[in-house]
């Protein structure tokens, strides 16, 4: 530690003697510290925030099918509800990141969350609940935001670890749904007040939508991006930054040590129409030497998120299925397959009154735990060893991994082999999805992060919501269809980020070395 602030304080010397420097340089001397971590802990609760809220719905569809007499198919769009909301808000969001400011775009994003799946939790009919949960989706897509935002504060030595982190977070996430679930959900107390129903599940919903707003009051007290401000000019507002956090992290009231930093070549001005500026960002990130970059990472994402989402948001509603089968009709010869065995639950439209059945098993909500648990280990080993094998190592074992681990789904026979090939396909393909948007941060200058990094997760949201239709169109006949498109997505992912840094070479970005990640150039502004 004394070498590292002696280093330091030479480093700051340095800087005096100098007129002006670049903004990395300066970020290099504010340092890491305790406001790096404090501002990691908000934005990793914020992304576990956004673990509940989206995945919450994969226990509200077993538990409300009988109060909003849902089919399979009805589930399906239900479950894609919040992927329609997102497909919207992520191109938006990023938008309003790159023009208003990435702590703005958090803020309100994550409020409009929280409301909406407040007032989805009183929805006495069917539609008015899809459309809050499309709202609710709509805000909570603003979260990818909290990887630029993060990332502009961290220098280039701790920012790759810095934003592997946030999948940690997001396990968290995935672990305390199920544990509140469980708390939740069992209780069979009913309240009927004219045409209002209230019952665990609505109760659930209002307490998974509170962390979204408590955490958008403490984003309010935190300062805008450093990256961000300096990109549209605000001088004086990007050095009390700056200062902010080097004497935060430093506990001193020493001056900064830096005079004044180099302004960008060119300064970003806002559009007057929101349209026309969405419209100029969208065209320039396309236009630009980095559109090939943004198209295969679009792609990828696309791929990703469908294999994800069409799996984990109904590991609830198979695993019931899977329990009673086994309590229904147990016996060694009775083993057959998981397509034979989620088609035996099928229920007809006209029979969704008199069959209904929103019980969900204790085991289910036992095993959601454990594959949250079974999340953790890739979650510590991919920042802990990101920087000695790099995050190319990790993304091509995520998705080989997550795609021949959904492919053998289609033979498992019992409870506990789903629960082992749903943990290693959630933790595998997690990480994988999680991996591209810090690839994202890296690779685009602070003018196209915001929309790059939105661009891609909203092609990820258009898959994730196809994959939940697709699930419900076929779940009750033909099951093999969802798991192949699922294990060919992920597989094929990984051959196509090799063509992402194929290109990076050829523009002159040799910002991802094969051998090592460390010693990746400046990234200037």
């Amino acid at each position: 530690m004394n070498k590292n602030k002696q280093k330091d304080v030479e480093d700051s010397v340095f800087l005096v003697s100098q007129s002006s420097v670049h903004l990395d340089e300066a970020i290099e001397i504010v340092g890491f510290g305790s406001f790096h971590y404090y501002i990691l802990f908000i934005c990793g609760s914020l992304f576990a925030a956004a673990a509940v809220s989206v995945t919450s719905v994969s226990f509200v569809v077993p538990t409300a099918q009988c109060d909003f007499q849902m089919t399979s198919v009805n589930k399906g769009v239900l479950n894609g509800a919040s992927m329609i909301g997102m497909f919207t808000g992520s191109f938006i969001w990023g938008y309003v990141a790159d023009s208003r400011g990435r702590r703005y775009a958090l803020i309100l994003s994550m409020a409009m969350d929280g409301v909406f799946s407040i007032i989805s939790s009183v929805s006495q009919i069917y539609p008015v609940f899809i459309f809050c949960r499309m709202m609710s989706g709509f805000g909570v897509s603003g979260v990818t935001v909290l990887y630029s935002y993060l990332g502009e504060f961290v220098n280039n030595k701790y920012r790759e670890k810095c934003l592997c982190w946030m999948e940690m977070f997001w396990t968290i996430g995935t672990i305390l749904l199920p544990c509140m679930a469980w708390l939740i959900i069992p209780q069979t107390f009913r309240i009927e007040y004219g045409f209002l129903l209230f019952r665990s599940w609505n109760l659930f919903v209002i307490i998974c939508s509170l962390p979204s707003i408590m955490l958008a009051c403490l984003l309010v007290r935190l300062p805008e991006s450093p990256k961000f401000l300096l990109s549209k000019g605000k001088y004086d507002e990007t050095m009390d930054c700056l200062k902010y956090v080097y004497r935060w992290n430093h506990k001193t009231d020493d001056k900064f040590p830096v005079i004044s930093l180099i302004l960008p070549d060119c300064i970003n001005k806002q559009s007057n129409s929101f349209f026309n500026g969405l419209y100029e960002s969208t065209v320039g990130l396309f236009t630009s030497k980095y559109k090939f970059i943004a198209i295969i990472t679009c792609v990828i994402q696309f791929g990703a998120t469908t294999s994800y989402y069409m799996l984990t948001l109904w590991f609830p509603e198979l695993m019931n299925r899977f329990r009673w089968y086994e309590d229904k009709y147990a016996g060694p010869k009775n083993m057959t397959n998981m397509c034979e065995i989620v088609s035996m639950f099928k229920i007809k439209p006209e029979e969704t009154h008199q069959k209904c059945n929103d019980d969900i098993n204790k085991s289910v909500f036992i095993n959601i735990v454990l594959i949250g648990i079974a999340c953790l280990p890739t979650s510590l080993i991919v920042p802990l060893f990101v920087n000695r094998l790099g995050l190319r190592f990790f993304l091509v074992v995520s998705f080989l991994g997550s795609g021949l681990s959904a492919a053998c789904l289609y033979f498992i026979t019992s409870s506990l082999e789903s629960l082992v090939l749903s943990s290693m396909f959630a933790a595998l393909s997690s990480v994988g999805i999680s991996l591209m948007y810090c690839i994202a941060v890296e690779l685009f200058p602070s003018e196209y992060r915001g929309m790059a990094v939105s661009i891609g997760s909203t092609f990820g949201k258009v898959g994730a919501l196809m994959g939940n239709v697709i699930v419900g169109v076929f779940i009750d006949k033909l099951c093999v269809i969802p798991i192949l498109v699922s294990c060919s997505f992920l597989i094929s992912r990984f051959l196509q980020h090799f063509l992402m840094y194929a290109n990076m070479y050829l523009i002159g970005e040799r910002t991802f070395s094969l051998p090592d990640v460390r010693r990746a150039p400046r990234m200037q502004n």
